[in-house]
């Protein structure tokens, strides 16, 4: 495999890493689910006879449980490499590697040394020192953010400032902003930005009131890091160390890749099975995500924090008062359906907690998985952590809960409790855009207690269980939330890790766009979503030509596909407007150029090329599936059929395309102008 080839399936691997933890949940949500019998992982004749449905106990039956679970073929399908700890009451019940190091040296997986990628289950660490700062009372939870960022004025538009406590709970109201692909250092030579930098150079405004809406926050966690940072006087990472990992003990872990760590790193591996180069990251360490830990490890910060937060030694590490709140959810959309604690999100699957009050963090990074799960009733917690970005932590999480917690259901229901009629259900109809990643959620009332949904994962049918509360065929909880009016305004569902807002339904046009304009509904749509920041009081010139370059740029928007300031890599870029989108496009694996080193950023692009573009993010990070089973008139390049026809088979595209005789007429060969481009972007976030 040549150079060119291997950087766009690393960087689409990037990119991929970057969804993950949204569309891990829509899609795995109906993914098929581990055997729901108790003893369905646990060999015949071993540790496990007797009754283990009130928890973990035995030390024994655990291994042997874990042991069958690592065993299945589906399971080491989905990962070479992982690493596990399960605690309970104040004892490591197991701490267990599985499969090899790397498929070279073929060394097994230890769980005291062999180290991972955590990922986003760094978040824990950062909000567990927001709050040891909030025991010192150096800083409050209602504090405007204002207070910490040495005179940088937020620019927000509502009357409500962003508080520590919003940055906590993903509620900051901010706009999308995502670790760019830049940010993952392949090269040794590359030098890696200050924290300081990486804040200030991309800080985004606030674009709904804060405390309002959730939405999964990487900005608002590195953010947090940033702050610790300037109330404590040390930098991020050697804070961390001094007054979390170093009293507990963590001799394995740290939030920067040092020699020793990346020498026990284990290795992780692409869809061709190729090994994932060493990566460092920019800044060096990510208060989001970029901390290095064991198994073992992890399980001295589960036993601290599920007792008060006092380590082995009788350190006290949090107070009480702190554990208790980073365990207590204080953001839900419905109280079955829970958003944030301090620091800990909703259970991955909400539908198979067993009745049991859960905490979790999932985190994803280029190469690793992991998860961290706790029942601070039970005083037990499990973590996971494995060398590939699949579901294999749901899978996980499904089958412990159903092997020791079995004596109870996950029930969603309100007693009592009349479904609606189909009239009154009206009110939650129309579109919903997710806040993060904004693919469409489609919402209909088909009958009394009834709603047909739609989006990424398929359509679902849901029957009514409370005022604002669904529950789908599979048992998977979809919730409303109305604003201070009593009108419908989000929806959580198959993201759990983020609000869908609705989107207008009476929109006002442009001038030259009324709103029976043949594309009015993907240019308003658009325009509602933040994505034309066109006047409305301006002509929108529908048939304008688009250029390469501002294609680019607009479908950089709808992706969070952030900037590059790294140096271009096309010759006629230098001085486009677009050429940090184009960059950054070009490290995402979204783009080849057009031949000697020349991108053309301001030449119109031709339908078929906009086309391709889609298609390669689409099918590489898994959203949709190839499917060039439309026939195409003459008049399509080689290189573009299967994109092309693709696009024809999910409609990713306006009233412009025409058939006949059953050929499709895409006019590939034509200039995208501003309207078709609307209806491709906009088809392309609806549901399938």
């Amino acid at each position: 495999m040549n150079k060119k080839k291997k950087r766009t399936r690393r960087m689409l691997g990037v990119l991929t890493a970057m969804l993950m933890l949204t569309l891990t949940a829509e899609a795995s949500a109906y993914a098929q689910q581990p055997e729901s019998n108790p003893s369905a992982f646990v060999e015949l004749g071993s540790a496990a006879s007797g009754d283990f449905t009130s928890g973990p106990r035995d030390a024994k039956e655990v291994e042997a449980f874990l042991d069958a679970f690592f065993a299945r073929a589906a399971i080491k399908q989905k990962a070479g490499a992982a690493a596990v700890s399960v605690i309970q009451d104040g004892k490591v019940l197991v701490s267990k590697g599985y499969g090899v190091t790397d498929q070279t040296s073929k060394s097994p997986v230890d769980a005291s040394r062999s180290t991972f990628r955590i990922a986003s289950v760094s978040k824990v660490f950062t909000a567990a020192a927001v709050m040891q700062l909030v025991d010192q009372r150096k800083i409050s939870l209602q504090d405007n953010i204002e207070k910490y960022l040495g005179g940088y004025k937020v620019t927000n538009p509502f009357d409500s400032p962003v508080t520590i406590e919003h940055l906590l709970t993903h509620t900051t109201g901010f706009e999308v902003r995502e670790p760019a692909d830049a940010s993952y250092l392949f090269d040794d030579t590359q030098m890696p930005i200050s924290l300081e930098e990486s804040i200030f150079d991309v800080f985004p405004p606030v674009v709904r009131k804060p405390g309002t809406s959730y939405m999964y926050d990487n900005f608002a966690s590195r953010l947090l890091g940033y702050i610790v940072q300037q109330i404590s006087g040390e930098p991020f990472g050697s804070y961390i160390q001094k007054h979390l990992l170093g009293p507990l003990g963590m001799a394995s872990s740290s939030f920067s890749l040092t020699k020793d760590l990346a020498g026990r790193l284990v290795t992780s591996y692409d869809a061709a099975n190729n090994a994932i180069p060493a990566y460092d990251l920019s800044p060096r360490e990510w208060p989001e995500g970029s901390m290095i830990s064991t198994a073992s490890d992890m399980a001295l910060f589960m036993k601290a924090f599920l007792s008060d937060g006092r380590a082995a030694d009788g350190t006290i590490v949090l107070s009480p008062e702190s554990v208790k709140a980073m365990s207590t959810y204080q953001m839900v959309i419905h109280p079955d359906l829970p958003d944030m604690t301090y620091g800990f999100e909703s259970p991955v699957d909400p539908s198979n907690t067993n009745g049991e009050a859960v905490i979790s963090k999932g985190g994803d990074i280029v190469g690793f998985s992991s998860l961290l799960w706790l029942l601070p009733d039970r005083k037990t917690g499990v973590f996971v952590s494995y060398n590939a970005n699949q579901d294999l932590r749901n899978d996980l999480f499904t089958a412990f809960m159903n092997h020791y917690y079995a004596g109870r259901e996950t029930t969603f229901s309100q007693e009592g409790f009349e479904p609606q009629p189909k009239e009154v259900l009206s009110r939650f109809e129309g579109l919903y855009s997710d806040l993060r990643i904004k693919l469409l959620t489609k919402v209909e009332a088909t009958g009394d207690g009834i709603l047909m949904v739609s989006d990424v994962s398929g359509r679902h049918q849901l029957k009514q269980v409370g005022d604002m509360l669904f529950v789908d065929e599979q048992g998977k909880p979809l919730a409303f939330k109305e604003d201070a009016d009593g009108r419908t305004n989000y929806l959580k569902y198959s993201n759990l890790y983020s609000y869908a807002a609705k989107i207008p339904e009476n929109q006002e046009g442009f001038p030259d766009v009324s709103v029976s304009h043949p594309y009015a509904s993907y240019i308003l749509g658009l325009h509602s979503l933040g994505f034309l920041p066109d006047d409305l009081s301006k002509p929108f010139h529908p048939e304008q030509a688009v250029t390469r370059g501002a294609f680019i740029h607009a479908f950089n928007a709808i992706w969070s596909i952030s900037e590059s300031a790294n140096p271009p890599l096309f010759k006629d870029i230098e001085n486009s407007p677009y050429q940090k989108d184009i960059q950054a496009a070009v490290e995402a694996g979204m783009l080849n150029g057009t031949g000697n080193s020349f991108f053309e950023p301001d030449r119109p692009i031709l339908r078929e090329e906009a086309a391709v573009i889609i298609f390669r993010l689409l099918t590489g990070t898994g959203i949709r599936l190839p499917d060039s089973t439309a026939v195409l008139a003459p008049g399509t390049s080689k290189w573009a059929i299967d994109a092309v026809s693709s696009a024809v088979v999910w409609k990713l595209h306006g009233p412009e395309v025409t058939e006949s005789s059953g050929m499709f007429d895409y006019g590939s060969k034509r200039a995208l102008n501003k309207q078709e481009l609307a209806a491709l972007l906009f088809t392309m976030l609806l549901p399938q």
